[in-house]
């Protein structure tokens, strides 16, 4: 009985641990610059995975070909602080199309969250989307205002748009 009982909860862990993985395989699209390179994203679309961003990320465990997108469903004023980061960022806001519209360079981390006030923030910019980025990388310093990205991804641009949309009915 305790072998059956061990062998289902092994069973029901490596379920939930694979649906977990989809789930953040879900969440990663590679975003194709005008040069060429590639940059391996990952989806931040829900509040909290927004408010987290790349907080507590050290820079080792963030490639320089690595970004965050920052998925949002309509145009707005964006607002970006750097609490608990441990590199410094460069921002590009895009619009619904992926095109570059402005950029902060070298935003400065800030280790913690202590001493808010101390915590860098970016001006307001109006955008769609927002990818960070760290500012040491090569593929970030080849990138300006007017690029398009070009979204490639197991769902297209619009069909990831509808989802997180129909997901957002749900709540």
């Amino acid at each position: 009985m305790r072998k059956l009982l061990t062998v289902s909860l092994l069973f029901l862990l490596f379920a939930c641990q694979s649906e977990s993985q989809g789930q953040k395989s879900s969440r990663k699209v590679q975003l194709m610059t005008p040069s060429g390179d590639v940059i391996n994203s990952i989806l931040a679309i829900d509040p909290d995975e927004q408010e987290k961003g790349l907080s507590g990320i050290r820079p080792e465990d963030f490639a320089d070909d690595q970004g965050m997108l920052f998925f949002y469903l309509e145009d707005n004023e964006r607002h970006f602080w750097m609490p608990d980061t441990h590199f410094e960022l460069d921002l590009f806001y895009l619009d619904k199309d992926l095109k570059i519209t402005d950029i902060i360079r070298k935003l400065p981390f800030h280790r913690g969250r202590a001493n808010p006030e101390l915590i860098p923030r970016a001006r307001g910019i109006w955008a769609r989307h927002v990818l960070e980025m760290k500012s040491t990388s090569p593929i970030a310093h080849k990138l300006k205002i007017g690029d398009v990205l070009n979204w490639r991804g197991a769902k297209s641009l619009q069909e990831t748009e509808n989802s997180v949309r129909e997901n957002a009915k749900k709540y």
